[in-house]
This record gives C-alpha cells, structure tokens and sequence, in this order.
C-alpha cells in the first residue's frame, strides 16, 4: 500500500474485529477497500478444499464445518457467490466492488 500497489488479503476474517482492522489499515493509508465475503454451498466447499493439492492451506472439510459453524456478527462485506467457476466468480466481484479495478492484460 505505502508503494502505492493494490493488495489482496486473503483469509477467513470470521471476526468481525479482524474485518475492521482490515478496513482501517485501508483507511489510515488513504487506499480503496472493498471487503469481499465469497459464499458457495457447503458441500461444495467441502469438495474443493478435499480437492487441493500442493497448497499452503491447512484446511480440511473438518476446518470447513466448523468455519460455517461461526457466529460472524454484522457482516457488512460484499457477499459474492463463489459456486461457480474462477473467472464467474472474478466478473461477479468485479460487478460487486465500488470502484472498477483494470481487467487483466
């Protein structure tokens, strides 16, 4: 952000402080934000987490049942339906976000 890039956090952010902590480090730095919350039915959460290979990620259909189990308070993100594939998902945030980021060259 300092440099004037766009930057991405990628996390669950289950909690609300951890959202907001989010929003202010946009704010203090005078940077666009646009909280982006993805939902896609648990089953097919369930499926492309078991599906992962070679990722960072530590998650499991266990870690998944319990994600959907968590009280997320005031949710005031842009919910986005992440059922379908990759790029359907990236033009339904696209339509979503406030301000228009430059498609990819």
């Amino acid at each position: 952000l300092a440099a004037g890039h766009s930057v991405v956090l990628d996390a669950v952010f289950a909690d609300e402080g951890e959202r907001r902590a989010a929003a202010e480090v946009a704010r203090r730095t005078r940077a666009h934000f646009a909280g982006v919350w993805l939902e896609a039915p648990p089953a097919l959460l369930t499926s492309r987490v078991a599906a992962r290979t070679g990722d960072a990620s530590d998650a499991t259909a266990e870690v998944v049942a319990k994600q959907l189990g968590y009280d997320l308070g005031p949710l005031d993100w842009h919910r986005v339906d992440a059922s379908g594939s990759p790029a359907e998902t990236l033009a339904r945030v696209r339509q979503t976000l406030p301000f228009r980021a430059a498609a990819p060259a």
